[in-house]
C-alpha cells in the first residue's frame, strides 16, 4: 500500500450530455480533489498532486474508525454555502497552514467529503474492478449517517441530471462506463465531464493593449471591500464594442490599480479605470487560483458591489 500511486484517474471534457444503458452519471462536486487511506491509526489525506492534506481537515481525521483499515477512497472536499458547493470557501481551508486558523475555519466552514470510488478494500486492490462492482462494494461499506462524509449517487439518465444540476446552479456531471477500471495519474474517455457554462457580473478595473489598442478587460470580484483580480476577457468584444466602450475607458482613466493585488501581466500594456463598470460574462469554471476560464463578455451594467461580489457568485 504504501507504494501505491497516489495520482487521480481524470475525466475528458465532453462537449454534450448523452444517455447510454451502459454507463452512469454523477454530480461534479466544485472542491478539492482528495484521496482518503483509512487505517486504525488515523485518516491520511493527499491532494491530486499527492501532497499531504490531512491536517487540514481535523472533522475528517477523527473518523478513522469509518471505514475498514486499508481502505482507500476517491472524492472531493467541499465546503457548503447554503446548499451550494463554494469553491472559495474550500480553497480558503485548503490554504490553511496555522493550526489556529485550520481550527478557527473548520468550525467556520465544515468540510464535506463527497466520496464517488473504492481504489482499495481492506488492503485489496480493486482498481481494476469494473466500476459498477466497487460501487455496489462502497455501499457495502458505507458507514451511514455520518455528518462530514457524503456517498455521492450514481443515476442512469444523463439528461435529466444535466438539467437538474443546472437549475441548481452546480457544475455539471460526470458520465462513467460502468465497466470502467480505474486508472491512476490517467486522463480517460471512460470517465467524461460535461460542464455548465457559468455566469458572473465582474466589475471592470481597467484593460489592456496590444499595438496602441485595447484588447481585454481586466475583471473583479468585491470580497468584502477589498476588489479580487479574477482574470481578463476579449472575447467576445468585436470592432464595435471596443468603439462603443472608448469614451467609458478614457473618461474613467485612474493612475493606480483598483484591485487589491493589481495583476502582473507582462505581455501587455495596462490601464486602470474607475470600478464603476461591470461586464457580464460567462466561462467555463473557477480555477484553483479563482480565476475565470475561458471568458466570454456578453453585455454591461452599472457597477454594483453586492451583485458583483464573491458572496453573490456563490464562490
Amino acid at each position: 500500500m504504501s507504494a501505491y500511486d497516489w495520482r487521480p484517474m481524470e475525466p475528458v471534457p465532453w462537449p454534450e450530455v448523452f444517455d447510454d444503458p451502459d454507463w452512469l452519471y454523477q454530480v461534479k462536486w466544485d472542491g478539492v480533489r482528495i484521496l482518503s487511506l483509512w487505517s486504525a491509526g488515523g485518516v491520511r489525506l493527499l491532494n491530486r498532486k499527492g501532497a499531504e492534506r490531512s491536517a487540514q481537515y481535523p472533522e475528517l481525521a477523527c473518523l478513522s474508525s469509518a471505514f475498514p483499515a486499508g481502505t482507500l477512497l476517491d472524492g472531493e472536499i467541499v465546503v457548503l454555502n447554503g446548499l451550494k458547493p463554494s469553491f472559495n470557501l474550500v480553497l480558503r481551508r485548503d490554504l490553511a497552514r496555522r493550526v489556529d486558523v485550520i481550527r478557527a475555519r473548520a468550525r467556520q466552514w465544515p468540510a464535506l467529503y463527497a466520496v464517488f470510488d473504492l481504489l482499495y478494500l481492506r488492503g485489496q486492490d480493486m482498481r481494476s474492478s469494473p466500476l459498477e462492482e466497487r460501487q455496489m462494494a462502497l455501499r457495502q461499506i458505507w458507514p451511514g449517517n455520518v455528518p462530514s462524509l457524503h456517498l455521492v449517487e450514481s443515476f442512469s439518465e444523463g439528461t435529466k441530471l444535466f438539467a437538474a444540476v443546472g437549475e441548481q446552479g452546480l457544475e455539471g456531471i460526470v458520465a462513467k462506463r460502468r465497466s470502467s477500471s480505474y486508472i491512476p495519474g490517467k486522463k480517460s474517455d471512460a470517465w467524461r465531464k460535461v460542464k455548465h457554462w457559468r455566469y458572473a457580473s465582474c466589475v471592470v478595473g481597467g484593460y489592456t493593449l496590444r499595438a496602441g489598442q485595447p484588447s481585454a478587460l481586466l475583471l473583479g470580484l468585491y470580497d468584502d471591500s477589498r476588489l479580487i483580480y479574477v482574470g481578463r476577457a476579449g472575447s467576445g468584444l468585436g470592432n464595435g464594442d471596443w468603439q462603443a466602450l472608448d469614451f467609458f475607458l478614457l473618461a474613467a482613466q485612474r493612475q493606480e490599480s483598483p484591485f487589491w493585488q493589481p495583476p502582473r501581466l507582462t505581455d501587455c500594456e495596462i490601464r486602470w479605470v474607475e470600478p464603476k463598470l461591470a461586464a457580464r460574462v460567462k466561462f467555463m469554471e473557477w480555477s484553483a487560483a479563482l480565476k475565470l476560464r475561458s471568458p466570454v463578455v456578453l453585455g454591461f451594467q452599472p457597477a454594483d458591489s453586492e451583485q458583483c461580489s464573491f458572496a453573490h457568485q456563490g464562490v
